[in-house]
């Protein structure tokens, strides 16, 4: 089968519709802009509250509180 000549110029106007699918396109990019930059509000709330948690760690459990958090990150970056 041929694929070179998919559009029936009789029911599609190939123009028209690389012009739907640019469009397309340009909203799906935008889609993925704004769904990205809501996932960085979250980091940076995590980390105000991570921050806020910190100091409320009485001195003593604050070596604790350190090892936790090392421990944490080398699970993420490692998968384990």
């Amino acid at each position: 089968m041929y694929y070179q000549n998919l559009f029936n110029q009789d029911y599609i106007n190939e123009a028209q519709y690389q012009e739907v699918l640019k469009k397309t396109q340009i909203e799906q990019q935008i889609m993925f802009d704004q769904e990205q930059k809501k996932e960085i509000a979250k980091m940076l709330k995590a980390l105000d509250d991570y921050f806020n948690a910190a100091q409320k760690i009485a001195p003593q459990y604050q070596n604790d509180a350190f090892n936790a958090c090392v421990l944490k990150i080398s699970q993420k970056l490692y998968n384990k």
